[in-house]
């Protein structure tokens, strides 16, 4: 009788735990998506088995490995109080550990790395998606796993097991460069991929082509390689590096933070605020150095019915993606927020009325001429046109404050979409183009 009521229980706790196993939001995640991710999670954890039953352990090496682990959790710990952004690229500057490990210790050491640091991270920040964190963790390891295989790859007659000195100390450092750089590659390749599986319209060039990712990943690279310089020639030295470690981090999480709130993050584009403040400021440098200056406003036509008709969430795609052909279109130079539910706003500086109808022109002509597919949820497969209306006001001399400038492309807009939709207007001609 004790044996059945204790085989019911164990049936009983067996379904409870498939019961939380199947609510796991990773089950939620598209087929294509979830398969990639636990492949290449099921991959890192089947060849971090072979690389760790492949080590000699040594306490030299299980000290400097030890070491390694307590400076990464000290930097963890130390930036715990700052919030991390969440739905895109985080900076960490975890792989300066890493990547000390993957150079100077075996490669089953750096396979192994990222599980106590991501257990830890977990434990005391209690932040993010689990299976995010956990694939996170498995690229790390086949990153710098990678990075380590290639560094040992290298002939020992032209880096050897320490950078010695003179000639040698470059040539190690270069190797060592190199190595980071396949860690890069491969680590952010496998978040590319899973990142444009999860959105196609996300863009590389905004993930890791920017002036502030480009920045960061050098930096985070130069510390890295700094820090296995100093690994190689004493791990006790080590500790010297934790504090400029410590620091830029908290440098990366402040800019992350203040460009998350410029953001607004269903399109991508700024915020009403952050436009305003930057469109100001381009208004008044075109006042004081006479430069010509255009703003533009962009209207969504009937995009009111459509999102009654559609969704919420239908609407919220259209929205994004109109957004993103937008920006598409525009120079470098010119400022594109939004400015209500279907509206944009754009600055266009140092631009005449040539130019301006020539953009204008090109960014209704792609709106209307490209189809947007729904890529999920109950609309699924249906396919959507939309066309935009364009106001356009040129700074002179009536319009000396921004405030009426945006009221005068707010005007011309009006008479566009009153002339009906997928027109332009720009005020500042002397007779009012309606096309």
């Amino acid at each position: 009788m004790a044996g059945l009521q204790q085989a019911q229980q164990a049936c009983r706790r067996l379904r409870v735990g498939m019961a939380k196993v199947a609510k796991w939001p990773i089950w939620s995640l598209p087929e294509l998506l979830r398969t990639y991710l636990v492949g290449i999670i099921s991959v890192a954890a089947f060849l971090s088995c072979i690389a760790v039953s492949s080590i000699s352990w040594r306490l030299p090496q299980l000290l400097t490995f030890a070491g390694l682990l307590a400076c990464g959790i000290v930097v963890i710990e130390a930036t715990r109080s700052q919030r991390e952004i969440h739905g895109g690229v985080n900076r960490d500057l975890q792989s300066v550990w890493y990547l000390a490990a993957a150079i100077t210790l075996p490669p089953g050491y750096v396979m192994l790395a990222p599980i106590p640091m991501t257990v830890y991270r977990l434990w005391r920040m209690r932040s993010g998606l689990l299976y995010r964190r956990v694939f996170s963790n498995a690229t790390l390891s086949l990153a710098y796993g990678a990075a380590s295989v290639t560094f040992r790859l290298i002939p020992r007659s032209i880096v050897g097991p320490t950078p010695g000195s003179n000639l040698h100390v470059l040539l190690w450092t270069a190797a060592v460069t190199g190595c980071a750089l396949v860690g890069w590659v491969v680590n952010h390749g496998l978040l590319l991929v899973a990142v444009k599986m999860s959105d196609r319209t996300t863009r590389i060039r905004d993930l890791f082509g920017t002036r502030d990712s480009v920045t960061a990943d050098l930096l985070e690279m130069s510390l890295a390689v700094s820090l296995t310089l100093v690994v190689a020639i004493n791990p006790v030295l080590m500790a010297l590096a934790l504090p400029s470690v410590v620091l830029c981090r908290h440098y990366l999480m402040r800019s992350q933070q203040v460009a998350h709130v410029r953001i607004d993050s269903g399109t991508g584009l700024l915020n009403p605020r952050s436009w305003h403040r930057e469109a100001e400021h381009e208004f008044f440098r075109a006042l004081r150095t006479g430069t010509p200056l255009a703003v533009a406003m962009v209207d969504i036509d009937d995009f009111r019915s459509v999102q009654e008709t559609a969704g919420t969430d239908v609407a919220v795609q259209l929205r994004r993606d109109v957004a993103t052909m937008l920006a598409e279109q525009l120079r470098e130079q010119d400022l594109i927020g939004i400015f209500g539910a279907q509206e944009f706003a754009i600055v266009f500086p140092g631009t005449s009325i040539a130019d301006v109808r020539r953009i204008s022109e090109r960014m209704r002509d792609r709106i209307a001429g490209e189809s947007i597919a729904i890529e999920s949820g109950a609309q699924a497969g249906f396919v959507f046109r939309l066309t935009v209306s364009i106001g356009v006001a040129v700074m002179n001399e009536t319009r000396r404050a921004l405030t009426e400038l945006i009221g005068a492309a707010d005007s011309a807009l009006d008479q566009a979409k009153g002339t009906g939709w997928n027109k332009i207007c720009i005020s500042a001609e002397p007779a009012t183009d309606a096309r």
